[in-house]
């Protein structure tokens, strides 16, 4: 029987100074971005790690034996709660009062990453607002002096010095540099700065995520370098100096948890998924994942029938974690009953259960034994199990009740077995290839596939088609090796659901749009605007869903798209264009009356058409080209008349609510006038009629006016 020892866990300060440890460091292996490798280190550790000394940095890269990149560690910026005043007397401040802030637009942006110190700009166009400047800048600067008669008193020197050498000679030769605690001291040092640039006593570090107020650094040169790099990674490669990084990189990170010794560990217990241990004679809390013997018995395995020397772990001594192995590939002890005379012994032994999920608990299973057509033959016992980051278990070993009984290893389950895409009829599963392992069984309802995987490294696809929308379905995998079946693994996802039916606009105005569709089973629904996302719970009973988007701008087109959800699962999504309705048309009114017609006038509206409606009746207009005002004549109307006129804008053949008016057409006149005419030669009627046209012409009567001859005998 093979052992060999792999230790992982290293502790805060060197072994050879115990008694001085406070921290205990965890290298965690798998990738993640700085803001979730934070939430995994305060969920299962304490935090992310802390650096207070090149002890911790020795620590730091001894926490893995093999890796050599970077690693995210706790120090971060944060633009919000790192800025401190160089005034630390908290009796100067009121309640609220350190916090006070006038930052210019768009600042503190931490331009080049270099941006640590305040500067006031007074005069215009700033106005006393702040800028965050890097700390090495020569500028002016305003010095606090205690206070006079009540009032704080502040003296602008006239030379120009870097920030700290500014806080320097504030401090020797009055109180500190300016704090700004409200607006009416802001007001005062901007007045007198008289529209200079000058230091004001704010500035910032970049902070550790557990609150230490360490001040030691270890920067790469060149480092702090970039504004959008926020998060500071260790080189494992580069005697662990740091260098800041882009937050949402994926590195492995380094976690810390307070060391727990002998003094306390026995007497108290550890933490979630880490157990008492001893390591080099010293007695303190350690993950199993991290101090374990590798297991690498080849007659273990359940494909083993050769029974010529038997085996009995009743004779090991077992002590500690173990993890188990076949070949190269990770292994675990099977979760199903194995028939007996296999794996080297009469009694083959299994887990009666299934293994943990969680990787931060320590599980305790029943190991079961196979004999004469029994699965659990002899007394049964329990044994401890844990997942660790890497998928891989380690076990806690007991002996079994007699011989000859022996643990059983079979191939490990597959990896991140996943579902990585939906739609309405198929699933696409994936998981992640093993060592020596090509050949799988994928279970589903009632049959089975034969799957092998693709040459080289990589992940395993497969998609399950013609499914039902928004159904969930249980799906099972099998590693085979040497043609047996590893333990089962199950997943359950779920088919998208059918999109919306019949989503249309119901209502329109100038500012919303009222939505309406078809209620599906079981769904409720996101509405998605322009890059915003509306969670939609659909009512109680049957009936068609309405909801209505408030806000928007009169006369303009909106694309909406709805998607149904079911179990987090999101269909395919449905899209509809929809227009707000414009607004009325300005200045509507008539502009002149002839006794059968009436012309209207009025404004024009932006990309818009018009309906006129007037006695039951509809008119369609269309804007002219160009500015200036739309007008339209309504004839063959009866003189002396009321007419009520109803105008609506038209955009998207969405109309406006409509502006009414009414206006009169003119009267009919008959009148008789006498004219005494003479002439040379006898005149017809008709050149009568023209000869008093224009007659009246000439005295201003309007053409409308229309003129009848008649003769009468003397």
């Amino acid at each position: 029987m093979d052992y060999s020892l792999i230790i992982f866990v290293l502790t805060g300060a060197l072994l050879g100074v115990a008694s001085a440890q406070t921290h205990q460091y965890y290298f965690v292996s798998t990738p993640l971005n700085w803001t979730s490798a934070q939430s995994f280190c305060r969920q299962d550790y304490t935090d992310l790690v802390t650096i207070e000394n090149t002890a911790d940095v020795d620590a730091v890269i001894n926490t893995s034996l093999t890796y050599t990149g970077l690693v995210w560690i706790g120090l971060h910026d944060d633009f919000i709660n790192s800025w401190k005043w160089s005034l630390s007397d908290s009796s100067f401040y009121g309640e609220g009062q350190t916090t006070f802030r006038n930052w210019y637009l768009n600042q503190p942006n931490n331009l080049n990453g270099q941006q640590y110190c305040v500067t006031l700009l007074s005069g215009s166009p700033f106005f006393g607002t702040w800028d965050d400047v890097d700390c090495s800048l020569e500028r002016h600067f305003v010095c606090y002096n205690g206070t006079t008669n009540g009032s704080p008193s502040y003296v602008v020197s006239g030379t120009s010095l870097n920030w700290t050498e500014a806080q320097k000679f504030c401090r020797e030769n009055y109180v500190d540099l300016a704090s700004v605690r409200n607006q009416t001291d802001n007001t005062i040092i901007a007045n007198l700065a008289a529209g200079d640039f000058v230091w004001i006593g704010l500035s910032r570090q970049k902070v550790w995520s557990d609150g230490s107020n360490s001040s030691f650094q270890f920067w790469v040169n060149g480092q702090p370098n970039s504004g959008p790099e926020q998060c500071v990674a260790a080189a494992m490669n580069d005697s662990g100096r740091w260098s800041d990084e882009d937050c949402a990189l994926s590195l492995p990170f380094i976690c810390y948890a307070p060391m727990v010794t002998s003094s306390t560990c026995v007497e108290t217990g550890c933490p979630s998924g880490m157990e008492c241990l001893s390591n080099n004679a010293v007695v303190q809390c350690i993950d199993p994942c991290d101090n374990y013997t590798v297991l690498n018995d080849d007659w273990r395995s359940v494909n083993n029938t050769n029974n010529t020397t038997l085996h009995c772990d009743q004779h090991i001594n077992w002590e500690g974690w173990y993890r188990l192995y076949l070949g190269q590939s990770s292994a675990q002890i099977p979760e199903q009953c194995i028939e007996e005379q296999r794996c080297g012994t009469h009694h083959p032994l299994w887990i009666n259960g299934s293994h943990p999920t969680q990787t931060n608990e320590i599980v305790t299973r029943t190991v079961c034994n196979a004999w004469v057509g029994s699965c659990c033959y002899f007394t049964s016992h329990t044994i401890q199990v844990k997942l660790c980051y890497g998928y891989y278990y380690v076990y806690k070993l007991a002996q079994p009740s007699t011989c000859s009984l022996a643990y059983c290893t079979a191939p490990h389950n597959a990896e991140d077995f996943r579902a990585s895409g939906q739609n309405e009829t198929s699933i696409t599963l994936q998981w992640n290839k093993l060592n020596n392992i090509s050949s799988f069984i994928f279970q589903f309802n009632g049959t089975e596939t034969n799957i092998s995987a693709p040459d080289g490294p990589g992940v395993i696809t497969h998609t399950v088609s013609s499914l039902t929308a928004g159904t969930k379905y249980t799906f099972t995998l099998i590693y085979v090796s040497h043609g047996v079946r590893s333990n089962i693994i199950q997943l359950t996802a779920i088919t998208a659901p059918s999109n919306p039916e019949s989503l249309k606009p119901l209502n329109q105005t100038e500012t919303s749009i009222t939505l309406q569709w078809n209620k599906a089973n079981n769904t409720n629904f996101v509405l998605e605007l322009t890059g915003s996302e509306t969670s939609i719970t659909a009512p109680d009973g049957d009936g068609a869903v309405t909801h209505t988007v408030s806000s928007l701008t009169a006369g303009s087109k909106y694309t909406f798209t709805l998607f149904s959800v079911f179990e987090n699962i999101r269909s395919s999504g449905v899209s509809i264009t929809a227009a707000t309705a414009p607004v009325n048309a300005e200045g509507f009114g008539s502009s002149a009356q002839t006794e059968t017609s009436i012309t209207l006038q009025w404004n024009k509206v932006n990309n818009t058409n018009f309906v006129l409606q007037f006695n039951d009746t509809e008119t369609n207009i269309s804007a002219p080209d160009g500015a200036g005002a739309v007008t339209h004549t309504v004839s063959s109307l009866t003189a002396g008349t009321k007419y009520t006129f109803t105008l609506f804008s038209v955009f998207e053949n969405i109309r406006s609510s409509g502006v009414s008016i009414t206006a009169a057409t003119g009267p009919h006149f008959v009148f008789g006038i006498n004219v005494r005419l003479e002439s040379l030669t006898r005149l017809s009627e008709t050149e009568l009629e023209d000869a008093v046209a224009e007659l009246f012409r000439k005295y201003g009567v309007p053409p409308e006016v229309s003129i009848s001859v008649r003769s009468v005998k003397p």
